[in-house]
C-alpha cells in the first residue's frame, strides 16, 4: 500500500510560524568573529645554578672547561679523563660508574684532581657528572665552595627515602653533592658502612650519572676502603717529591677491594720536551 508522502516542514520553522515570523524573535544577531589565538607564552629564563663558575675557579678549576684555552693542565686532565672512561668498559655494569679519587696522606691534590676530573668528564662528554664530597673537612670540596650548611651526603646517609640533595654547577652537566650539615640526633661522621650504602642508591637510582667520589685519605679514615668494595675505579694521587713509597705501597693495600687501581703522579717536575706545551700555541698553564 502506497502512503502519500506529506510536506512537512522542520520543528524549528513551524516554531517560529506560530510566534508569527521571523521578526518575533528579534532582530537577528550577526556572527560573533572568531578570536585571535593567544599569543605564545614567553619562554621561562633557566634557573640560576646553585654553584657558579666563578665559584668553581676559587675551589680549584683551572679554566673554564669548554673555554678555547688548552694548557698543559688542561690536557692532562683530559688524558685522565679519558683513561677514566675507557677503564669504565673494563668494569662489569653496576659498580663502573663509581670513581674513587683519595690519596694516601693530606695535601696531595686528590680534591684538585677529584674536581677538575669531574668538571672535565661533564663538559666534554655527553655524561652527567656528580662530583661527591665524602671528606668535609678543611680544603674539601664543600669547604672550598661554602656550602656546607645545606643538606648533602650525612642527610642522604641517614634518611634512605630522602631525594638526592643535588646542587647544580654553571657547568654543563655537572652537579655536586656536599658533604652537608650534620643531622640531628646522627652522628657527627657517618660510618663508611653508611655512606657506601647511600652512594650504591644513589648510583642505581640515577644510572645515567657517573659518581667521582672524593674522600678523605686513605691512610687516615676508613671511608676510601669502604668504598673501594663498591667502585669500579680508585685513583690513587701521589705527591711525587714527598710522598714516600711505603705509604703509597700501604694506600693500595687499603684498596684492594677495588678491581681497577690508578696511580697519578701529581707535582711531577718536567721538563718541556716530556710533557704538553710544546706545540703551537699550545703553551704551558700560566695559572697559579
Amino acid at each position: 500500500m502506497n502512503v502519500p508522502v506529506r510536506d512537512r516542514t522542520h520543528l524549528v520553522e513551524r516554531a517560529i510560524e506560530a510566534l508569527g515570523g521571523s521578526e518575533a524573535l528579534g532582530p537577528r544577531v550577526a556572527p560573533r568573529a572568531p578570536e585571535p589565538p593567544p599569543a605564545p607564552a614567553a619562554p621561562a629564563a633557566p634557573a640560576k645554578p646553585d654553584v657558579s663558575l666563578a665559584a668553581l675557579r676559587a675551589a680549584g678549576l683551572i679554566d673554564a672547561p669548554e673555554g678555547q684555552q688548552r694548557s698543559r693542565s688542561v690536557e692532562e686532565i683530559t688524558v685522565v679523563q679519558q683513561q677514566i672512561l675507557r677503564g669504565m668498559e673494563d668494569v662489569g655494569a653496576g659498580r663502573n660508574r663509581m670513581v674513587v679519587v683519595t690519596s694516601a696522606r693530606p695535601g696531595e691534590g686528590k680534591t684538585f684532581v677529584a674536581t677538575n676530573l669531574a668538571a672535565s668528564m661533564a663538559a666534554n662528554s655527553t655524561r652527567k657528572v656528580i662530583l661527591v664530597d665524602v671528606d668535609g673537612k678543611r680544603g674539601s670540596v664543600s669547604d672550598l665552595l661554602a656550602n656546607g650548611e645545606v643538606n648533602g651526603l650525612r642527610s642522604l646517609a641517614a634518611q634512605e627515602r630522602m631525594a638526592p640533595p643535588l646542587l647544580t654547577c654553571e657547568v654543563r652537566n655537572l652537579l655536586l653533592l656536599p658533604y652537608g650539615k650534620p643531622v640531628s640526633g646522627e652522628s657527627v661522621v657517618p660510618p663508611g658502612s653508611q655512606v657506601s650504602e647511600a652512594l650504591a642508591r644513589l648510583a642505581r637510582a640515577l644510572p645515567d650519572h657517573v659518581l667521582i667520589i672524593d674522600t678523605p685519605p686513605s691512610l687516615s679514615t676508613s671511608d676510601a676502603h669502604a668504598l673501594s668494595s663498591i667502585a669500579g675505579q680508585v685513583v690513587v694521587v701521589v705527591d711525587a717529591e714527598r710522598t714516600q713509597r711505603n705509604e703509597v705501597e700501604a694506600a693500595l693495600d687499603m684498596m684492594e677491594a677495588c678491581p681497577n687501581l690508578s696511580l697519578l703522579l701529581n707535582r711531577v717536575c718536567l721538563t718541556a720536551s716530556d710533557s704538553f706545551g710544546a706545540y703551537g700555541d699550545y703553551g704551558a698553564h700560566k695559572g697559579g
